[in-house]
């Protein structure tokens, strides 16, 4: 495991920074937006692209095209030419690359010209809460407007997906880690220009949304100069679309991931309804919630599933069963030990975090948010989980299982909101979410033995190494923050005791739960445990 957590450090250092520029744009939009109907409006706009992206592009194209790409490779370079791989790799790319300009240009047409209905859809006219008819229609006509100017940012990510799938293919990973935070960088460039103009909230949720677009355009264009150098050329080419092994084969793993995925984006779709009937506020508390609880995903699972998926592609390529086994364990591992914990400290820093992130919330705002934020943290292990191993049943050519695990965690999802949202409100959606995770991720862990083989992971000695650690973590970390809120409550200065506190409180608690997994033996302990002196040691070098 050791080698799976190198290979994903420097990645996770990329993603991490991507990751801290994204609170820092949720921040900055908080500030400028706050909770209300003017926030409602942009967040389910920007869902609509969103939910096509991650439906055609991040989730299931990404799936299907990497193992293509990579067995494209492996298969015409052999016996032949140095490059002839690759060639025939770059060639399959600039089809699936013509095809996506083809599909995702046509859905964005299509939401421009439908985008009142695709609101209303997904929002139910805002119908519900303490609105009235002319506020809610209002909020409408805003969230149509966004819509419109925000679609073609369904063309451009899904470009940006097909180049990032090419590279982490080659095993070039930084380039597409840094690309989301470009897109982050120029995000937070529009709220800072917005900050010194200072506009109407209506103007200005229009300028953020246009600068939204012009992110997503950086972040495709700057994986371009890393994927010249290694010989490709971004020439769409429709000649033999729909003849080639290579797209057929990705069209046919694509099928069941949209599938599945369309199964995901119900969720999202049904949640955003039923908080939408929840007046001004829950659209947007889970939005921020969502932001801090997939920080964690995004630093270390999104990097270890990245450097696994190409892996366990590769071990499929192979025909080495055992060692794609070997190559998911590791994660599964590594994602035991990071997640975990991450689940353990912020459910106890949730609120902490919120007030220090979204400093300019109301005591109610920032409680209701951390309250969200607790309940969405219950599924941090169990969705880091599902992007180590679905990717193995697309390496194997097994697509339907993934699309089974999605459509068995949206029934939980779906059945528990229905039956709670108008109890429980917006924890409950997110607590649904949690739920719908676990299930997904039961299917899988159930079907890899029968499908792949054995899957080395996680003993009954591992699991009680990581109680012990997880029970030391949420012990330091409660009392440690006890004694920061007894200080705020002598002294005052709420907030900047808050930041200094949390900037020791969370180092304490690392090196509480590493050290007991480090004296334990629990694999990659010690990696883990000598890391902060290697960054440190980096820092100082000239």
């Amino acid at each position: 495991m050791a080698e799976t957590l190198r290979s994903s450090g420097k990645l996770s250092i990329a993603v991490a920074a991507s990751r801290v520029l994204g609170l820092v744009r949720e921040v900055l939009f908080a500030h400028l937006f706050g909770v209300g109907a003017i926030a409602d409006a942009y967040q389910v706009a920007f869902r609509i692209p969103n939910l096509l992206r991650d439906l055609f592009a991040e989730g299931a194209l990404s799936s299907a095209f990497v193992p293509t790409f990579l067995a494209e490779i492996v298969s015409k370079g052999e016996g032949r030419g140095e490059g002839e791989g690759e060639r025939a790799a770059y060639h399959l790319g600039n089809l699936i690359f013509a095809g996506v300009l083809l599909t995702t240009g046509t859905l964005s047409v299509l939401g421009v010209v439908f985008a009142e209905e695709l609101v209303g859809l997904i929002a139910n006219d805002f119908a519900g809460g303490e609105l009235s008819p002319a506020a809610a229609a209002e909020k409408l006509r805003l969230a149509t407007l966004l819509t419109r100017l925000m679609m073609p940012l369904l063309t451009v990510i899904s470009v940006s997906a097909v180049w990032m799938g090419m590279l982490n293919a080659q095993k070039h990973f930084t380039a597409p880690a840094w690309a989301p935070a470009s897109f982050n960088v120029a995000s937070i460039l529009t709220g800072a220009t917005l900050l010194i103009l200072d506009p109407a909230d209506a103007t200005g949720i229009v300028i953020w949304s246009a600068g939204t677009l012009g992110a997503g355009l950086v972040q495709a264009c700057v994986q371009l100069p890393a994927l010249w150098r290694l010989g490709y050329r971004p020439i769409p080419r429709l000649r033999g679309l729909a003849s080639h092994p290579g797209v057929r084969r990705v069209l046919w793993l694509m099928a069941p991931a949209v599938v599945g995925l369309a199964a995901v984006q119900i969720n999202i779709f049904v949640n955003t309804r039923f908080a939408a009937s929840l007046g001004d506020g829950p659209i947007a508390q889970l939005s921020y919630a969502f932001r801090i609880f997939y920080l964690p995903i995004g630093v270390f699972s999104v990097a270890l599933a990245t450097v696994t998926t190409t892996r366990v592609s590769e071990d499929a390529a192979n025909n080495d069963l055992r060692a794609l086994a070997a190559s998911a364990g590791e994660g599964v591992s590594a994602v035991w030990m990071l997640m975990s914990a991450s689940t353990v400290g912020l459910i106890v820093l949730a609120e902490p975090i919120v007030r220090v992130l979204y400093f300019s919330f109301s005591d109610a705002e920032a409680k209701a948010t951390a309250t969200v934020l607790a309940a969405y943290v219950i599924g941090l292990l169990p969705y880091g989980l599902v992007k180590i191993l679905a990717p193995a049943f697309y390496s194997v050519d097994r697509p339907r299982i993934p699309l089974l695990a999605s459509f068995a965690a949206v029934a939980v999802n779906i059945v528990f909101n229905a039956a709670t949202y108008r109890v429980l409100g917006a924890p409950g959606l997110a607590l649904g979410t949690a739920l719908g995770a676990l299930a997904n991720i039961l299917v899988l862990r159930t079907s890899f033995a029968r499908v792949i083989g054995s899957l080395p992971g996680v003993g009954l000695a591992q699991l009680g190494a990581l109680a012990l650690a997880n029970a030391a973590l949420g012990a330091a970390v409660f009392g440690a923050w006890f004694g920061v809120e007894l200080g705020i409550a002598r002294v005052g200065f709420a907030w900047p005791l808050r930041v200094v506190g949390l900037g020791l409180v969370v180092p304490a608690g690392f090196f509480a739960y590493v050290g007991i997994l480090r004296a334990l033996g629990y694999p990659g302990a010690s990696l883990l445990w000598g890391l902060p002196g290697k960054i440190l040691g980096r820092l100082r070098q000239p």
